[in-house]
């Protein structure tokens, strides 16, 4: 069925190609499928999950439905989620939970970090590290700059306290424990090893740091000072869901029972991501996304007996991939 200016009209077809995006606008499938809480996504508002719901109609076999390219988010000017990358990586940074604890090395990839988000507490029957704030001292501010401000020029929308006292009224946690944790991350950056999280072991985590130290731990591990603070709400994320029909080599997608659904293929964020919970680096999505929906596209092509530009014939088996 299409929607047009003039109503609907159904169209048929030899062949189909999914490729409208995941799911993450989407509550009832967000709630339904994900393996955690996710808030603000900063995609296309669009990827609502149709390529997903007509795929279960047709019968489609599902994969890594569980699973998203998960980010760490702050709302910019209060409304605007932006990816939290490199103020987190920062020396005089540090996150923390409602608790006033910090709950994970803040330098690790996001997409791993998006895991921090998803424990639960049994106990509290809440997830613990939900809320999440970030707190950046004066002498990171005015050393490096932050979200896209000149060093010294904190962005307004950043809240500024003046005390740990007034930060625990913030994150809403006992000041003992604020006063605490900073103490107990200011001697592990003393000591020169954060042996809590592992904050600063691996080279990837002084990438967004301070790049006159790259290659060591100072390139992100910094005491955190005595004030004034800046503090901002983290949110667990995501730059897309990784669910969808598993699919065939040539992305054929595959029905419940394993064999090939004829005339139907997928691609991008809205097949089952073949990389699972992973997250191979920059482009994770755009590589595979260019790369299967050509062969999607020539396969369809050629299943619906038309010209395919510099398409070759195929002689792959149609064998399950993911």
């Amino acid at each position: 069925m299409l929607a047009t200016a003039a109503g609907s009209k159904e169209l048929s077809c030899h062949s189909v190609v999914i490729a409208t995006g995941g799911f993450e606008f989407n509550p009832d499938l967000v709630r339904s499928f994900l393996r955690g809480p996710i808030s603000h996504p900063p995609g296309v508002a669009t990827n609502t999950g149709d390529g997903l719901r007509m795929a279960m109609r047709a019968g489609a076999d599902l994969g890594a439905m569980a699973h998203a390219w998960w980010v760490p988010v702050v709302l910019a000017d209060g409304a605007t989620p932006t990816l939290l990358l490199r103020e987190r990586t920062l020396p005089g940074t540090i996150m923390l939970n409602g608790s006033g604890r910090r709950f994970a090395n803040e330098a690790a990839n996001y997409n791993a970090l998006g895991a921090a988000f998803h424990e639960f507490d049994v106990t509290a029957f809440r997830y613990a590290n939900d809320p999440a704030w970030l707190v950046i001292d004066n002498d990171c501010v005015q050393r490096y700059g932050v979200f896209g401000s000149r060093p010294g020029q904190p962005p307004e929308w950043l809240t500024r306290v003046e005390s740990l006292e007034a930060l625990a009224d913030i994150v809403g946690s006992d000041p003992a424990v604020i006063r605490s944790t900073v103490g107990q991350w200011n001697d592990l950056v003393a000591a020169g090893a954060d042996t809590d999280f592992g904050r600063g072991r691996s080279v990837y985590d002084g990438w967004c740091g301070d790049q006159r130290h790259y290659r060591t731990p100072l390139a992100t591990l910094g005491p955190l000072g005595s004030g004034p603070f800046y503090v901002t709400r983290v949110f667990g994320s995501t730059l897309g869901t990784k669910g969808g029909p598993r699919t065939t080599e040539e992305r054929q997608v595959l029905s419940a029972d394993g064999s090939p659904i004829s005339g139907l293929y997928a691609a991008g964020n809205a097949m089952a991501a073949p990389t699972g919970m992973v997250y191979g680096g920059a482009g994770g999505t755009l590589g595979p996304a260019l790369v299967f929906g050509r062969l999607a596209g020539a396969a369809a092509a050629r299943a619906a007996q038309l010209p395919s530009v510099g398409a070759r014939e195929s002689g792959y088996p149609q064998r399950r991939l993911v």
